[in-house]
């Protein structure tokens, strides 16, 4: 069984992402926490995937794997201000996340629920170490791998082409959502291809 794995980092547009391959008939996941979402979903995007997709892809070997590319600088603000948010709800109650969602962002931003401030050095590291690790992953399998940036024009025509989508005449365009603090914009879609993260 093949699927199709979103696998950059936080706040790099898989919320678009997804909600565009919704749109054009694919069961999507963002974020998947269960074995039933990641068997019924078509596309699973973010947590866990940014750190798991070596196993997902020995689980699922004919799969194909997306990395989002958007400007360093947007990236920065975006996820500074998702890991501040993220650390003043851990500090509150660590218990609110996912044993996954707690696990993936240590592993890529270590220390991440204890830092006082988020600097571009630090932030930009684990970025490129991500984005290394990546490249080397794929590096003998890239037919299996497409790196696009969401805000190039034809950025969503290449990721359906990707996929094997025919493409008809609805927008070949990906949306842009979760701007500014909207950082749980997924959570207000509805939709009858969307997988919850919990499905059973």
């Amino acid at each position: 069984m093949s699927k199709i794995f979103v696998l950059s980092l936080p706040r790099t547009g898989t919320t678009s992402t997804c909600i565009y391959l919704l749109e054009h008939g694919y069961k999507v996941a963002h974020t998947a926490f269960s074995e039933g979402a990641f068997e019924l979903a078509d596309v699973v995007a973010d947590t866990p995937v940014f750190t798991d997709y070596a196993s997902l892809y020995s689980q699922y070997p004919n799969s194909k794997f997306i990395y989002l590319q958007r400007p360093l600088g947007d990236w920065l603000e975006s996820i500074r201000r998702l890991l501040l948010s993220m650390r003043k709800r851990w500090v509150a109650d660590s218990n609110f996340f996912e044993d996954d969602i707690k696990r993936c962002f240590l592993q890529v931003f270590p220390e991440f629920n204890t830092k006082k401030e988020f600097s571009n050095e630090y932030l930009l590291a684990c970025y490129r170490k991500h984005q290394l690790a990546v490249d080397m992953f794929f590096e003998d399998k890239s037919e299996q791998l497409l790196s696009v940036d969401i805000t190039q024009l034809g950025a969503g025509e290449k990721i359906l082409t990707f996929c094997g989508k025919a493409i008809g005449h609805s927008s070949n365009e990906l949306p842009h959502v979760n701007k500014g603090r909207r950082i749980t914009y997924w959570e207000t879609i509805e939709h009858p291809n969307k997988v919850f993260s919990k499905y059973i």
